[in-house]
């Protein structure tokens, strides 16, 4: 498959090899050493790559989890701004001082005040097709896509789906049919006795992910952009450089870097 790309970035991939030896040592003081389901060395050294480079005065993170990236945010950028945003925030690990906490999710929130040169940071698995417009609707220009999983990968649709024009096909088991059964009928009792109960949409679209192909979303996402950069695989680059555990290195979701026009 093809890779699309657009723009030139302000940074050149020898740049991140230089990093890595310094990266490890901020990586060593991580306040999460398991990790598993979030950010591992790979995606973290990107992102901390990216942050450096781009020094936004604003960060938003969607998808908080342990609490991992949040801390990475902190670390890069000491003096910027952090909301930090998931709708359950119950498995936070590391919960920081500095950072505004919000379980609303992101499309609902206030940003008619946020600084011209705010960066979001998705990591919800959450439609990008949904996420890039609602960036765009905010006036956030610069997106870090922490998972950009490639054709029948991954478990919600991505940019590379879009790209690719064969939509997504989220496969069900037995029990996540059981749940997402329950999660609908649970709703609609609720509205039955509750008058005022609002039935949240989001519950069950996260549950039910599926995208049909439509590559007018591609063509509709790539108009709007000025760059796109998708960080190739640096397993080879760091084992040339450190030790780092194959658990540590391995996972890699084509995290990738957009800059809206």
């Amino acid at each position: 498959m093809s890779v699309f790309k657009k723009g030139t970035p302000n940074w050149k991939i020898s740049e991140l090899v230089e990093e890595i030896q310094h990266f490890l040592k901020i990586y060593n003081e991580r306040p999460i050493k398991n990790n598993i389901d979030g950010m591992r060395f790979q995606h973290m050294l990107i992102t901390y790559f990216i942050l450096k480079k781009i020094k936004p005065s604003m960060v938003i993170e969607s998808g908080v989890f342990k609490g991992q990236s949040t801390w990475l945010i902190e670390r890069a950028l000491p003096n910027s701004k952090i909301l930090s945003i998931d709708i359950d925030l119950s498995k936070r690990e590391y919960i920081s001082k500095r950072a505004s906490y919000s379980d609303i999710d992101f499309k609902d929130q206030d940003f008619s005040n946020i600084p011209d040169d705010t960066m979001v940071f998705f990591d919800d698995h959450v439609n990008h097709f949904e996420r890039l417009q609602q960036a765009n609707f905010f006036n956030i220009k610069n997106i870090i896509l922490e998972d950009n999983y490639q054709i029948n990968k991954g478990d919600f649709y991505t940019f590379k789906h879009a790209f690719s024009g064969n939509g997504f096909n989220h496969k069900f088991t037995k029990l996540s049919l059981l749940k997402t059964f329950w999660i609908f009928f649970e709703n609609i009792v609720k509205k039955f006795i509750y008058n005022k109960f609002y039935f949240n949409i989001d519950d069950l679209k996260f549950r039910l992910r599926d995208q049909s192909p439509n590559i007018n979303h591609f063509r509709n996402i790539e108009k709007n952009i000025n760059i796109y950069f998708e960080f190739p695989n640096m397993a080879e680059h760091i084992n040339k450089k450190i030790e780092v555990s194959k658990e540590e290195i391995t996972p890699f979701n084509n995290i990738t870097f957009i800059n809206l026009k």
